[in-house]
């Protein structure tokens, strides 16, 4: 580049443009002439003040638009800017400046043609449809109605045959959007301090989604509206495309939404160049598990397995802009003259883990005392296990006349809990409720809760609870008996539970007890208990017991 075609540019940051203009003449004509000197797109970026923000030098074809920094206001908001460069072809705005204005939330993005002799030409402006962000009053906040995607092309244009005829006024129309989306805002507000999710669906699995928006729930997230997008391959950078990107983005700001929660688990490259280029907090679905678990932690021994979980699951995902790492206690040792804030915080979480690992380790060894100690007394255990929300905790209940809080969420028992109960001919025997399974648990999961499974491995006998009414039965049961084997708990004896039985027809149940030779129940009306407890005796019984069951074939 030559000085003089320097000096033409940083001569732009000069130019004023009326607050009621989107381009004026003289700008105009000015990048027109730069832009046809170099034989290069030129841009600037405008705030609403007229002042020139940035001046950008691209190629022929295309700009690359600088790092803007973050949003003005709170996420959701427009940013601001508005961009206007130049196209030497002629060519309309391109799906790159249309994806521009959506995924950086400008204000506007204006092309001026350049024809002979450098002067300006057609000009053609494109902004948000304020329609698009038109809410239905019927669409709930706990996701039950739930509508699509905004149209193909959510965008308004103004064009004209050059600069003097744009009679498009960018203040009104600008003060229109924010007045729209103030009123959006209004109507989609949730609790203070509560935010509103995204759920973006990437697995072709219509139950695998279907559960992720069952843990959304459980989480006691507001859920402002659901995306599909069933790809062959993920994304490698984004985990979607650009042009999913886009109707994210919009879909978003439709909705008032501030996270995008995901139902598969996010590389932390992937999740951190997603929310580069959303504006959205990315939420994959082991993070989502966590969270649940954090509400449900009610014991001390609890709480100290899921910190251990999530601080695990965020080491490799910290940033710089974590670094402070606010809310992370204790293990702080001498920091070296060349640490950088990252990695004092790295150091920070290193510590605490090691911190809370000897805690649990200390825990696994005051629960083995207690084992040992039923195993003197010779008192038999049975161990409740099964799916999330399959009733486990409503037939310990209904077994022991106990009170333990219950409730149709994923997770609502995440502590052990133990109660005595007296068998006709076996006596006293323990019976102890245990947090449920799910299909893929994270790997930190269940190292975290080494302490709490291990109690599974004295246990003489389980009873693995189903939800006899769940259309997923084969699926679930599979991933919880591959789960223990994963244990190496398969040893143990297992007895069939298919709670929920009032809930499915006599001659279905009939035919799903001789399928997984199990035993039929309902916890709530506590019919089939009474053979429940014979059954299980009997079990218990039977020094050589081993388990004799049919093995589910997995669906899809």
């Amino acid at each position: 580049m030559q000085p003089s075609q320097r000096k033409a540019l940083e001569r732009t940051y000069r130019r004023r443009v009326p607050p009621s203009k989107v381009v004026s003449a003289e700008l105009a004509r000015h990048l027109a002439q730069i832009s046809n000197d170099l034989r290069r797109q030129v841009g600037v970026l405008v705030s609403r003040d007229g002042v020139i923000r940035n001046v950008i030098v691209g190629d022929a074809a295309q700009l690359m638009l600088p790092d803007i920094g973050r949003l003005r206001g709170r996420t959701g908001r427009f940013r601001g800017l508005r961009l206007v460069h130049t196209h030497l072809k002629g060519e309309p705005l391109t799906a790159d400046d249309l994806n521009d204005l959506a995924l950086l939330r400008l204000d506007m993005v204006t092309m001026v043609e350049v024809i002979q002799n450098g002067q300006p030409g057609r000009v053609e402006a494109a902004y948000l449809d304020p329609s698009m962000l038109a809410v239905d009053d019927g669409v709930s906040t706990n996701g039950a109605n739930q509508s699509g995607l905004p149209p193909s092309n959510p965008f308004l244009y103004a064009r004209a045959r050059n600069v003097q005829e744009l009679t498009l006024d960018f203040e009104s129309t600008i003060t229109a959007l924010e007045d729209e989306f103030a009123r959006v805002a209004r109507n989609t507000s949730g609790a203070t301090g509560t935010e509103r999710a995204l759920v973006i669906g990437i697995q072709p699995d219509d139950d695998h989604f279907a559960e992720t928006l069952e843990l959304v729930r459980s989480a006691d997230v507001i859920m402002a509206g659901t995306s599909r997008q069933r790809r062959h391959r993920i994304h490698p950078k984004t985990v979607v495309g650009r042009g999913k990107l886009q109707e994210i983005v919009l879909e978003a700001m439709r909705r008032n939404a501030e996270v995008a929660i995901f139902d598969i688990d996010l590389r932390p490259a992937q999740a951190r160049a997603f929310e580069d280029a959303t504006g959205l907090k990315a939420i994959d679905r082991t993070q989502l598990i966590l969270d649940v678990f954090a509400q449900r932690a009610r014991s001390g021994d609890g709480k100290l397995q899921v910190e251990l979980a999530q601080l695990r699951y965020s080491l490799p995902r910290l940033t710089e802009k974590d670094a402070g790492l606010s809310r992370l206690t204790g293990g702080i040792g001498g920091r070296g003259p060349g640490e950088t804030v990252m990695e004092i915080g790295r150091r920070r979480i290193r510590d605490r883990i090691r911190a809370l690992e000897k805690r649990v380790e200390k825990l696994s060894k005051q629960r083995d005392l207690r084992r040992q100690r039923r195993r003197r007394e010779r008192t038999p255990v049975l161990s409740i296990i099964g799916y999330t929300n399959a009733g486990k905790s409503t037939l310990l209940n209904a077994l022991t006349n106990s009170e333990i809080e219950v409730a149709d969420k994923l997770f609502m028992t995440l502590d052990p809990t133990s109660r005595r109960l007296r068998f006709p001919r076996q006596g006293k025997v323990i019976i102890t409720d245990t947090v449920g399974f799910i299909a893929d648990l994270p790997e930190d999961l269940i190292t975290a809760f080494r302490a709490t499974l291990e109690e599974l491995a004295d246990a003489n006998l389980l009873l693995h609870v189903i939800d006899a009414a769940d259309p997923r039965i084969n699926e679930k049961i599979g991933a919880v008996e591959s789960l223990l084997c994963d244990l190496e708990l398969s040893d143990i004896p297992i007895l069939r539970v298919l709670n929920k039985i009032d809930l499915v027809p006599e001659d279905q149940a009939d035919n799903l007890v001789r399928r997984f030779a199990a035993t039929a129940v309902s916890a709530v009306d506590r019919s089939g208990l009474e053979a429940l407890v014979n059954t299980a005796e009997k079990h218990l019984g039977g020094s050589s017991f081993s388990p004799r069951y049919a093995t589910p074939t997995l669906s899809g």
